[in-house]
């Protein structure tokens, strides 16, 4: 956490971007398997949520990267 806030242009954290940056950061510890884990292989999030990681889709954009997002569901 302490080198995501060390990038950021900020010298005080509102809660909700502290509360932000600890879910990136979960998510991110989650995201790969853990050398003394249950599976040597699997991911904790693979395994609790049945969600695989892909690169293309989940490692693009990092924490304060802006993004533009089109949702194609809606049309006008």
């Amino acid at each position: 956490m302490r080198s995501i806030a060390n990038s950021l242009p900020f010298k005080k954290y509102s809660p909700m971007l502290i509360e932000e940056m600890v879910c990136n950061i979960v998510y991110w510890l989650d995201s790969f398997p853990h050398n003394d884990g249950i599976h040597s292989t699997i991911s904790p999030r693979t395994l609790i949520m049945g969600m695989a990681m892909y690169f293309n889709k989940h490692f693009k954009n990092g924490f304060r990267t802006y993004v533009q997002v089109h949702d194609k569901a809606i049309t006008h």
